[in-house]
This record gives structure tokens, sequence and C-alpha cells, in this order.
């Protein structure tokens, strides 16, 4: 009769420790397609009738429609927070249809699947990424169409990349150099002024910016002399949102890493008479 370590899945060992076997790749979904249509649930479904055990969760569904400056936001901020080896299906894609190209871009860590129009133009810096055209039919749906490519090329091709992984790469079609890339994604630093930009506003009525806790250390920000400015209003830099009084407009660096713009228990972007793309200042003090 075999023992009860007979039964067990299979193990393998790294110094001495036992690792359970490897699981297949999770999928994350980050698009504009909001859920009040099936589309989230079509391109699940499609996932889960090519990869049935495939594991798929969610990163967002709320971007702006057609906003692909804060959907490319929004996945920079949060793709390393995800475990090695997740596939990020992203579909926020104003294109669809036309000569924009369908790509799968890997990285050290990370695939994404998607558009190139932008939305993964921040993986241009990454070493050692690859990037390929999704051109072979055989691992799209049968009959692709010109408006929902979340469902016939990007949902399967992330269903194939957690069953066959790095196997996979060559056959999807040509490597490109580079990904389309779009102006002002970081701030710009001249002078005594950083000039940088709303990103996203979150539910709470947060303005999180493009300007970095580095691009602030760089600058050799003094939060006790220098300005951050929204519109004409000077913030006071805090280190948790108590640090102002109540219906107060603050800033301070926020859990992604970005500077981010508050009012305490309000809201910052009704209070402010904000939106995203409009231009949040840094400046050093004289005197």
């Amino acid at each position: 009769m075999p023992s009860n370590v007979d039964r067990l899945p299979p193990l393998w060992y790294s110094q001495g420790k036992m690792k359970p076997a490897k699981k297949k790749p999770l999928v994350a979904f980050l698009t504009d397609f909001g859920l009040d249509d099936p589309y989230v649930g079509i391109m699940k479904g499609v996932i889960h009738g090519i990869s049935p055990d495939a594991a798929v969760v969610d990163v967002t569904h709320a971007v702006q429609p057609q906003n692909i400056t804060q959907a490319s936001f929004l996945l920079y901020a949060s793709y390393r927070q995800f475990p090695e080896n997740t596939v990020f299906v992203c579909v926020v894609d104003p294109g669809v249809g036309t000569e924009r190209r369908p790509v799968l871009v890997r990285i050290p860590g990370y695939v994404f699947i998607g558009p190139d129009n932008g939305l993964f133009g921040f993986l241009n810096a990454v070493p050692g990424k690859s990037v390929v055209h999704l051109t072979n039919p055989a691992f799209f749906l049968p009959a692709v169409g010109q408006t929902f490519h979340g469902r016939d090329i990007f949902a399967p091709v992330a269903a194939h990349w957690t069953a066959k992984g790095e196997a996979l790469l060559d056959g999807l079609g040509p490597r490109l150099p580079e990904l389309v890339e779009f102006p002002g994604r970081f701030p710009d630093s001249k002078g005594n002024t950083i000039t940088g930009k709303i990103m996203h506003v979150d539910r709470f009525g947060n303005l999180i910016t493009n300007i970095r806790e580095n691009d602030l250390r760089k600058f050799s920000f003094d939060p006790s002399g220098d300005t951050v400015t929204c519109g004409d209003t000077a913030l006071f830099f805090a280190s948790t949102f108590s640090d102002v009084p109540e219906n107060a407009a603050g800033t301070l660096l926020g859990s992604s890493g970005h500077l981010e713009i508050f009012v305490r228990n309000g809201n910052a972007e009704k209070t402010l008479n904000t939106a995203i793309g409009d231009p949040i200042y840094v400046r050093k003090h004289h005197g």
C-alpha cells in the first residue's frame, strides 16, 4: 500500500525547503469597460474556455472611456504588486480595428497583452523586454471581429500563454523593436519648477499625479519652504491625511509613490475644480 507521502502532489526542493508545484500564471484584467455590460464577463469566459483552471483577477474596469493615459498610469503604478508571471490583459482601445498593432510584451517577471497605442510605452525603458506583434490567428478565436479584440485576440492569447508560457513566444508573430509612447508621461523639471499633471482621480476624489518620490528627491524638495500648487491653491505637504484641518487641501506621497492631492474627509476633484490632465507645480522657495 502506498504511503501518505506517495499521495502528495509533486514537489521540488530548494535549499532543503519544500515548494508546491508551480501554478499557472495569474491573468489580471485592466479595461475601460465598466461592469454594466457583459464585456468583462465574456473575456473571462473566453479565458476559461481555453484554460479552464486559469486564475483571473481584476485590476480595474473603471478607467475613463478611451483614456489611454490614465490606463497606462494605473498599470504602471500597480503591476509590481502582482506575483511573478502575472499576465496583464489591458484593453483601453479606441483604435480597435484600425492599423494599431495588437502586441504581447514580456519583461522579466511579467507579460502584458493589449493594443500598442501608448498603453505599454513605459515598458520601453525596461531592460530585457521582448515585444511581439500578434499576427498568428492560431491563437485567436476562429472569427475575429473589428470591435472586440479583447474577446477575439487578447483574452485567447493570454489563455494560451497560461498553458504554454515561453514556448509560445516565437509562434505568436514577428518581433518589434519598440512600443508606441505618448508625450507627457513624466513630469518636466526646469530651473526652479517641476511641472506635472493629474493622471488619475480615485473614488475618494484624490488627485494622483505623475510626480514621483524620486522626482522630488532629485529636485531637493524641502517641504518646509518649497510649494506645491494646484490651480491657484497652495497645498500643505503632509505625511498623513490627518495632518491638515477638516475639509482643507493638502498633498502627500501616496501609496503608489506618487504625489497625491487630497481634501481631508472631502473631495479634492470637486473642491479644487480639477480633472485628469490638469497641471501641478512644485516650486523651489527663494528668499
